[in-house]
């Protein structure tokens, strides 16, 4: 049986049909009206000759096949595009959440029984009790400068722990320059939102998302780093959740994303509001100051960040913390020191640490050795 032609990537009805992001390379999702919360799935069809037989072979991907509650929709996209799931070669799974690769039993057990299974190992150690056969399984650790297909095609296993779980593992195929990022970079969606390619609105989401289940900043941090090494440089990013990221959105969402403050980071500044108070009183302290050396340019600068507003809000002139009190006064430390010399960079770091200490709150990282990095890198955890 031959498998029918591909469909369109302009196919407007995401409930009904599979959506192209690059060449063979489609999202097979389920979308639901008015939900905000949607798990992706996406199949990669590799093409080509075996270099081995000289014969034409086809080696088709499975990217986080979803939950038992999806597994209709993934199912009737995908025999749409191959021809059946019986044409798996492999199924791969970020990590061991249910939505992600639940359905694996089923697709395993009745639909694909000789496809492999291709995850970390700390991954496997929790899906293998969902009754999959252990002797499907590929450890991504085996394949840490790639794995080859029988066409002779690569994908690039990029390990990202705790991303939020400690065996997140994304998946790159640099032929196409997709890197399959699992709960990285997935968010929420607006109701109502047309089509799979994220927008600038999206940021919201995808905002929200990460610091309800990312554990911590020093893990966006590692995992933005892997990708940025990636060669050729990723064009698209297909997380698990939300939608999928392209064009300027990719570099502007990893700058964002490596200096997002999530989980422990914010846990105890969302839980204790009694430090907001004081919080004000230090970065009144600090503008006043500022202002002094930077003049009409401070609004300017502060107005520049797109991270603001969501910890503030300007009260006439005043600058009004409404929460994460310092990451807030780091934030706007570094908007105000970033490209100026250092006697004026000085003085603003020098009263916002001392005013911190003064009453008695937690010492604000900021970048006392007078780099004049970007206010993005003196946001960094240490």
């Amino acid at each position: 049986m031959s498998a029918p032609a591909a469909i369109s990537s302009q196919t407007p009805d995401l409930r009904l049909n599979p959506f192209e992001l690059a060449p063979d390379t489609f999202w097979v999702g389920k979308r639901e009206p008015d939900s905000v919360f949607h798990s992706n799935a996406y199949l990669r069809r590799f093409r080509g000759v075996d270099p081995k037989t000289q014969r034409q072979h086809e080696f088709n991907v499975l990217i986080d096949p979803g939950s038992s509650s999806d597994f209709s929709a993934v199912h009737t996209k995908v025999s749409s595009l191959i021809g059946g799931m019986e044409r798996l070669s492999a199924l791969f799974i970020n990590h061991q959440d249910p939505d992600v690769g639940s359905s694996a039993s089923i697709i395993c057990a009745r639909y694909a029984p000789h496809a492999a299974i291709i995850c970390s190992e700390d991954t496997w150690r929790l899906i293998v009790h969902l009754n999959l056969p252990r002797s499907r399984f590929v450890p991504t650790e085996k394949f840490s400068q790639g794995l080859k297909t029988p066409t002779g095609h690569r994908l690039l296993p990029v390990p990202s722990p705790f991303c939020h779980f400690r065996g997140a593992v994304m998946l790159y195929d640099p032929q196409t320059r997709v890197l399959f990022s699992g709960d990285l970079f997935g968010g929420l969606t607006v109701a109502h939102a047309e089509g799979l390619w994220a927008e600038e609105s999206d940021w919201t989401g995808i905002r929200a998302f990460h610091q309800l289940y990312m554990p911590v900043n020093a893990a966006l941090v590692r995992a933005v780093a892997a990708i940025r090494k990636l060669e050729p440089a990723v064009e698209i990013i297909a997380p698990q959740h939300g939608r999928v990221i392209r064009g300027p959105l990719v570099q502007q969402f990893l700058e964002r994303m490596e200096r997002l403050q999530v989980g422990l980071d914010i846990m105890d500044e969302a839980q204790d509001s009694t430090h907001l108070h004081a919080w004000n009183t230090v970065i009144d302290r600090v503008i006043t100051l500022a202002r002094g050396y930077l003049g009409s340019s401070l609004e300017a600068k502060l107005s520049s960040s797109q991270e603001l507003s969501d910890t503030a809000s300007f009260d006439g002139a005043r600058l009004k913390v409404k929460r994460m009190g310092k990451w807030t006064l780091e934030h706007v430390v570094g908007l105000l020191c970033h490209g100026e010399p250092q006697e004026i960079a000085g003085p603003i770091i020098v009263e916002a640490s001392s005013a911190a200490a003064e009453y008695n709150l937690p010492t604000p990282h900021l970048d006392i050795e007078g780099n004049a990095a970007p206010a993005h890198i003196s946001l960094l955890s240490t």
